[in-house]
């Protein structure tokens, strides 16, 4: 699992800028109590599912939480969209296949398939890879904003 020190610290500040316990905060983010404790006590990088839960929760980027940002302002979509038709969406405008994309940033074609007929999220790895391929944010890439840097 990949560690960050800079979404630890991030995550830490964020917490100690509440006035709730961390057990009140897993259960309001409805997040597991394992997840939570590792990226707090580690920085273990969560899912990407997870990392979005946190980020609503504190209304902030998921740059800022990772600690890729300085500001911490963020302004969420007025109409949620899923990572699938932004995905869409993005292939439309590039005017590119979804093989193409996964053949252009150096992943498996295959894992394509299965985002997209189950539902699933990339690993935040393969997010990123996406959202530099099509210039964007990850914020903008997983529907949160639609803003696109």
């Amino acid at each position: 699992m990949p560690i960050s020190i800079d979404f630890k610290n991030r995550l830490c500040e964020l917490v100690d800028e509440t006035d709730l316990t961390r057990a009140e905060l897993k259960s309001l983010m409805k997040i597991s109590s394992s997840s939570f404790n590792n990226a707090i006590n580690y920085g273990i990088l969560p899912t990407p599912r997870t990392l979005i839960k946190i980020a609503d929760y504190f209304k902030v980027s998921l740059d800022y939480l990772l600690g890729n940002s300085q500001s911490d302002d963020f302004e969420p979509g007025k109409t949620p969209v899923s990572f699938h038709e932004r995905f869409d969406r993005l292939c439309e405008e590039k005017s590119v296949t979804h093989y193409k994309v996964g053949t252009d940033c150096g992943f498996d074609k295959s894992l394509i398939s299965r985002w997209m007929s189950k539902g699933y999220l990339p690993s935040l790895e393969i997010l990123e890879l996406i959202a530099d391929y099509f210039n964007v944010s990850l914020d903008y890439l997983t529907g949160r904003t639609d803003y696109r840097n």
